[in-house]
């Protein structure tokens, strides 16, 4: 237990060494700030402010923010982050936290399946894990890191199962499920659970035992299903939000091969500048994070000689040749046949997987290190350690351009969005909705967030599919333009007033069934999915007297029923209401919002108030309950016999 102690107190020290350059000189970049720390600060803001933030208005148009499972909301290691208020340096601590999770889970996992008195041995498979090429790679892809972190465990909590199943393993199995599932990494949580179904079913056989077989899919089981109902309050409502996005429309057939299995990547295991990526230019496959491997010099020598190890060898193997067989694409076979289920349908990128590949090869390094270290003894081998660490903190820190900006946040960023904020307050006319072309950003492409400007742009592969089909046809219709209600547009980070706009919220003049978007002019007619019994009144008005983040009240006039339109993208959990009655509240030009009104004068109420949310805060509650009561339940010694 001291050795044990000792190791994870080195594990500690190593990866705070490790991460000592992006927290003290650098910053997140790429999607960690355009998505992680866009949507974490927002979030944070929000809770700060005393608001649950269901809905947000600053992108595209409108968005069920909380329904994005990618904001990581319900991950409980998030919360002392968000308590405490989310800063770019607040995103480098949470994958600093993720890689010593990693580390430690891979420790563990060494000193189960290696030699259970080696220290050296199981902190050398950690760093091969934790601080190899693709958690450095994938730093900007702060919920992939946080799921795969927990994969070592994952592994270890099924060996613990197959040798006995107690309600607190299982419990244990629950939260494991639920902590794997909720940084919001779907395709890395379908990776875990499918993958290592299939090494938990090549070790059952290889153990020849079906007892153990039987706990270990009654284990897989617990941690999926039981997981999945523990993360409800999340997945619920992300499932409404991915059948009406794009990723709904995803082909994975029809995908370009820039995240597919190239084996001559397999080369950055031993020259990580294979591809140019340190030096530049980088000239491999598409996408770098894909492919880039390198876990240090001795990773490859090391797992060669490990080979001789039969529970590592047979870890590895079953780890990645399946998973590198998926991932070589339509071109290997697998992956047309996997492409085709549930879940792996809406997925791309397979080579975000490889860390399935990474923890194979450091448990196949790791018995090498063992090998090594009877050799030439428990002192030359922790020196060893620190050529290690040496080798993968220069290569994967210091020299990657992926691992982290070489400058700070303020830098990269702040400028953009300071200036920004000077010309709204400077702008002759309130700056009400800013609208600019496809991947505008300021400083980074979800700045509305932090801006609190609306816009009708934003960064999301959950984007709703039926406003992004508008947006789309607006570059053939100019006209529909004005329908989104855009005051401002963004051209060349200058702030210009938009003419003609049409306002947030008014009559239609005529409806129609047959129109296309494509000729559609929003002034005179708007698009309706189904006939109405509405009528065109001239003299008709209605403005917008109050609003919030996800309501708004509108004040209107008619001599007869009519139809007004309010340009946010129309998603379930949308309701109007006038006197406390109901209103009709429809689909309109696509993407948009109609609310149909009876004659008179009245004040309508349009409040968004998410459908799925409290169903699923109920499940993952009562799984919770269930949870906990059995983690507390003890099982009964079986009495010895009398002698």
């Amino acid at each position: 237990m001291r050795c044990l102690d000792r190791g994870l107190l080195a594990l500690l020290a190593i990866t705070a060494i490790y991460n000592v350059p992006q927290l003290l000189s650098g910053s997140v970049q790429f999607d960690g700030v355009d998505v992680h720390y866009a949507s974490q600060r927002y979030l944070s803001d929000e809770l700060h402010a005393g608001r649950i933030p269901f809905w947000t208005p600053f992108i595209f148009s409108g968005f069920p923010f909380l329904a994005d499972l990618q904001v990581a909301a319900w991950y409980p290691p998030n919360w002392p982050f968000f308590l405490v208020g989310i800063t770019p340096r607040s995103i480098g601590l949470e994958l600093a936290l993720h890689e010593l999770i990693a580390c430690s889970g891979a420790y563990l996992l060494a000193k189960r399946v290696l030699d259970p008195a080696s220290m050296a041995q199981a902190v050398a498979v950690a760093m091969f894990y934790g601080l190899s090429g693709w958690f450095a790679a994938h730093s900007q892809h702060v919920g992939m890191v946080d799921t795969a972190a927990w994969l070592p465990w994952l592994l270890l909590l099924i060996i613990n199962l197959r040798e006995q199943i107690t309600p607190c393993r299982l419990a244990a199995g629950v939260v494991l499920g639920a902590a794997i599932m909720l940084p919001g990494s779907f395709q890395l949580a379908l990776y875990t659970f499918a993958f290592v179904a299939i090494w938990a079913a090549i070790e059952a056989i290889a153990q020849r035992s079906a007892i153990g077989a039987r706990r270990v899919a009654i284990g897989l089981a617990a941690s999926a299903i039981g997981g999945a109902l523990l993360s409800a309050v999340m997945i619920l409502p992300a499932f409404e939000l991915v059948s009406q996005s794009e990723r709904a429309e995803l082909n994975a057939l029809a995908l370009p091969d820039i995240g597919y299995f190239h084996p001559s990547s397999l080369l950055t295991l031993v020259y990580p500048n294979f591809y140019g990526l340190l030096s530049g230019p980088y000239t491999g496959p598409g996408d770098s994070t894909q492919h880039y491997f390198y876990a240090g010099i001795l990773l490859v020598p090391l797992a060669g000689l490990g080979l001789r190890h039969a529970t590592a060898f047979r870890t590895a193997a079953s780890l990645s040749l399946p998973f590198l067989w998926y991932a070589l694409g339509p071109v290997g076979g697998l992956y047309r046949l996997l492409a085709r289920l549930p879940g792996f349908s809406s997925v791309e990128l397979p080579m975000h997987g490889w860390f399935l590949v990474a923890l194979g090869l450091a448990l196949l390094a790791g018995a090498g290190f063992g090998i090594v270290e009877r050799r030439i003894g428990c002192r030359r081998s922790r020196a060893l350690l620190l050529v290690v660490l040496l080798d993968v903190l220069t290569i994967n820190q210091l020299l990657n351009p992926l691992a982290y900006a070489r400058a700070s946040f303020s830098e990269l960023y702040g400028g953009a969005l300071e200036a920004f904020a000077a010309q709204v307050r400077a702008a002759t006319t309130p700056v009400e909705r800013v609208t600019g072309q496809e991947m505008t950003a300021v400083g980074y492409r979800n700045h509305g967030l932090q801006s609190r400007v609306a816009t009708t742009y934003g960064y999301n592969p959950l984007e709703l599919s039926a406003y992004a089909d508008y947006i789309s046809a607006a570059e053939q219709n100019p006209r529909l333009v004005d329908g989104v209600a855009a005051t401002h547009r963004l051209d060349n980070a200058t702030l210009l007033p938009e003419d003609g706009v049409l306002p947030l919220a008014y009559f239609a003049q005529e409806v129609s069934t047959t129109a296309s978007l494509v000729d559609l002019d929003p002034r005179r007619t708007t698009l309706v999915e189904q006939t109405l019994a509405v009528d065109s009144d001239p003299a008709a008005t209605v403005t917008v007297t109050d609003h919030g983040l996800d309501w708004l009240t509108l004040r209107y006039t008619t001599r007869s029923q009519g139809l007004v339109r309010v340009a946010i993208p129309m998603y379930p959990g949308w309701e109007a209401s006038l006197d406390d009655a109901q209103l009709p509240v429809l689909r309109v030009d696509h993407a948009f919002i109609g609310i149909v009104v009876p004659p008179g004068t009245g004040e309508v109420r349009l409040t968004y108030t998410p459908r799925l949310f409290w169903l699923g805060a109920l499940i993952s509650g009562l799984m919770l309950l269930a949870t906990v009561g059995a983690a507390c339940l003890r099982v009964p010694k079986r009495a010895r016999p009398a002698a």
